[in-house]
């Protein structure tokens, strides 16, 4: 019957629940029910006992908000967003026709919300896509089951009527909008988070996170031109910010404005000149404008930093091919795909050195990997582009 739970959920939820005392937290999130999976040996999960092992110590070494208004003569409650994953999860065993709610169904849902959680899981290989296609060699069968995140409706409005509200009124009504543009950032309906986000400015044209997640949400469906003059009035609000820095330099990279990136990311560096992130994108930038060498420096401190970087390793093997120097960059994007499976970008720089060395098969088997890993919704359309190319040959 839909919705009920199998034998291992509910020992997953019997975990989180214990887990969340043993903690004093008094609440239950999708994280912590992932993390009753992960620790209950289920065999229905389809991930590897060193996959279970990473994403395991990263949960538990979460830093968990406490729930300070919690009864202790109620019941735990599960969070609205567990509540929404779980729902969603639904969606995928009615989906695959399952008798009952299992793992796989969970772990659907957890990889179709945009949060830490997922990413975590991605750096693993762990991907929607690549965790249906795990979920098929273990079936047997084809599975034609789409992508969906947690649907949720947003409050009515009103706008006409917004401009009798007073000023607590207007405050008030914000920080509602904020909350739901917010989920539906996360949900991936970024149409919804925008609009929310019009609703915030008609109120108040200077609302610092309404300006943000404006930016946000256009810089993510990849209109950076639209992204910049919002995240331009945040600045003017918080020149020393280094988020609102860095986005704007990507936004202005992603535009052609090389100069004004690097400016931008400069900027940033001096508030954190110990930041491998901005040291690596510094350097990504100087590789357009052909400083090769100060963009291998850059990464080289990046790496000294974190040498668990993985974009640092694969951009920096990305100069070293153009350099000439194949052997080196080989190594390189094969350490960078160690420390995260996931990296679209390694796999499209692994493809271009194979097409260098006219190893077509190799190359075709780095774009698909690239394309598999979501190249085109974090990149645009290179690798698509390509994968016509190789196949006009």
């Amino acid at each position: 019957m839909l919705f009920d739970p199998s034998n291992e959920i509910k020992n997953a939820l019997s975990y989180a629940r214990q887990f969340s005392l043993e903690k004093e937290l008094f609440y239950i999130d999708s994280q912590m029910i992932l993390l009753g999976l992960l620790d209950s040996f289920t065999n229905t999960l389809e991930i590897e006992d060193p996959e279970k092992e990473r994403i395991i110590t990263w949960l538990q070494a979460l830093d968990w908000e406490r729930n300070t208004f919690f009864n202790i003569l109620t019941s735990i409650p599960i969070t609205l967003e567990a509540e929404r994953m779980l729902k969603n999860a639904a969606y995928y065993q009615k989906k695959l026709k399952d008798e009952y709610l299992q793992p796989s169904h969970i772990m659907l849902s957890l990889l179709s919300i945009d949060n830490l959680c997922r990413v975590k899981l991605e750096t693993l290989g762990i991907t929607f896509s690549t965790y249906l296609l795990r979920l098929e060699a273990s079936r047997g069968e084809k599975l034609q089951v789409p992508f969906r995140s947690p649907r949720i409706k947003s409050s009515r409005n009103f706008p006409y009527i917004r401009w009798f509200y007073k000023a607590r009124e207007r405050i008030t009504l914000a920080k509602k909008h904020l909350a739901e543009a917010r989920d539906f950032l996360q949900y991936y309906d970024r149409k919804s988070c925008r609009r929310l986000c019009r609703y915030i400015l008609q109120l108040d044209p200077t609302h610092t996170e309404g300006l943000w997640l404006m930016g946000v949400a256009w810089a993510a469906d990849r209109h950076f031109e639209k992204a910049v003059p919002f995240y331009e009035k945040v600045l003017q609000k918080h020149p020393q910010h280094i988020g609102v820095l860095s986005q704007l330099g990507n936004c202005y990279s992603q535009t052609g404005d090389k100069n004004r990136a690097i400016e931008l990311y400069l900027r940033a560096l001096s508030v954190n000149p110990s930041s491998p992130e901005l040291l690596n994108d510094v350097a990504f930038v100087l590789i357009d404008l052909q400083q090769y060498d100060r963009a291998i420096t850059l990464f080289d401190q990046a790496i000294a930093i974190d040498d668990q970087h993985s974009n640092a390793y694969s951009n920096k093997g990305y100069v070293l091919m153009r350099l000439g120097y194949f052997s080196q960059a080989r190594e390189l994007f094969r350490e960078a795909l160690e420390m995260n499976k996931g990296n679209a970008y390694a796999y499209r720089n692994f493809a271009l050195l194979y097409l260098q060395e006219r190893n077509i098969p190799a190359a075709k088997e780095m774009l698909l990997k690239a394309q598999l890993y979501g190249f085109k919704g974090k990149y645009g359309n290179e690798v698509d582009g390509l994968l016509r190319s190789i196949d006009n040959l």
